[in-house]
């Protein structure tokens, strides 16, 4: 790359043919109407603006072997940090926008993240990891600084890259047949209250409700319905239990299943009385009071990562401390369901 400054008569539509345009050119005596933007490769075409807009100076770049323009170099930028379910936009001015293609969860390596941004020239910036994202929502954006890049630049991007399905990434919610079991110690106001929100965020996922079944309070009753559930769902949500009486039904039924207590309780309020167990693999996931209804609390944060399929585990309750102070500020971790997505603390 190497800059020059054309003026006098050495400022002509053969000089500027192929140069990089290092500065914005605005209409003579009206500088809020643009001629011609920086970064643009100029052509003998463009004299007769540049001519028009009288400037005595011009400041240009010229390409060398090995240089690549700012658009070609944002548009291989973004691909090799694009993984799955990522969509590229652009480029506008050097910056290549990246957005969601489906709604998911919102993953970034960080640590390559840190590599690639250490490399000079180059810009990778995004939401933060975990993040619950929509369809459209703009995740990451990539640019080069200069209006010219060494090739060199984006082997380095390569070298960093390989090996992984991208830096950023949104990871897919798979449709899923959830079971809903409810305590008849329940109101039938707040079931019905319940029944609303759920079914609403189920769907958010993508998955449907394979069966609401309310059952007595009584420890063979929810046994029984425990273990018919399970056989023809991939997660059972229940409700009305009481996670810090030891004698509680619910929980009393899922000991004599067999079933292994994942996690009790989290590290975040509202919404900290909840819990997690496994029955032959199958999550079976406590819903607190607060969260039964339109709060977006502990529920919220851990329903995305049972969505996507994995493993929900003891050390993801635990990691939920930072930043477990749930309040108006922490909105952006919350999936967007919609009316329903409010925080009252």
């Amino acid at each position: 790359m190497k800059a020059e400054a054309l003026r006098g008569s050495a400022l002509n539509a053969a000089a500027i043919d192929g140069a990089v345009l290092a500065q914005t050119l605005m209409v003579p005596d009206d500088h809020h109407r643009v001629l011609l933007l920086k970064g643009r490769v100029l052509s003998r075409d463009d004299w007769p603006v540049v001519a028009g807009a009288r400037v005595d100076e011009l400041h240009v770049v010229r390409m060398e072997p090995g240089d690549i323009h700012e658009d070609e170099a944002a548009r291989r930028l973004a691909t090799l940090v694009a993984g799955p379910g990522v969509v590229e936009h652009g480029p506008v001015e050097s910056q290549v926008r990246l957005s969601a293609a489906i709604n998911g969860i919102f993953n970034v390596d960080v640590q390559r993240l840190a590599a690639l941004n250490a490399i000079p020239d180059i810009s990778v910036f995004t939401l933060f990891d975990g993040q619950l994202v929509s369809k459209g929502k703009t995740i990451a954006g990539v640019k080069v600084t200069p209006f010219v890049v060494p090739e060199v630049r984006l082997r380095e991007v390569e070298k960093i890259s390989a090996g992984t399905e991208g830096v950023v990434r949104v990871l897919a919610f798979r449709p899923m047949r959830v079971a809903i079991l409810v305590r008849e110690r329940l109101e039938p106001g707040q079931r019905e209250k319940f029944q609303a929100s759920i079914e609403m965020k189920v769907a958010w996922f993508g998955s449907t409700i394979s069966e609401i079944r309310y059952v007595p309070d009584a420890v063979d009753a929810v046994r029984e319905a425990v273990a018919a559930l399970v056989r023809d769902a991939d997660l059972l949500l229940t409700a009305g239990a009481n996670a810090t009486d030891p004698l509680d039904p619910t929980l009393r039924a899922l000991e004599q299943l067999g079933a292994r207590m994942e996690k009790q309780g989290a590290p975040a309020h509202p919404g900290s009385a909840v819990w997690l167990a496994y029955l032959d693999d199958r999550p079976i996931f406590g819903v607190a009071a607060c969260g039964m209804f339109s709060k977006a609390t502990v529920l919220d944060l851990i329903l995305p990562r049972l969505f996507t399929g994995a493993r929900v585990t003891a050390a993801d309750f635990n990691n939920l401390g930072h930043g477990g102070l749930l309040s108006k500020d922490m909105a952006f971790r919350f999936p967007p369901y919609g009316a329903f997505d409010t925080l009252d603390t």
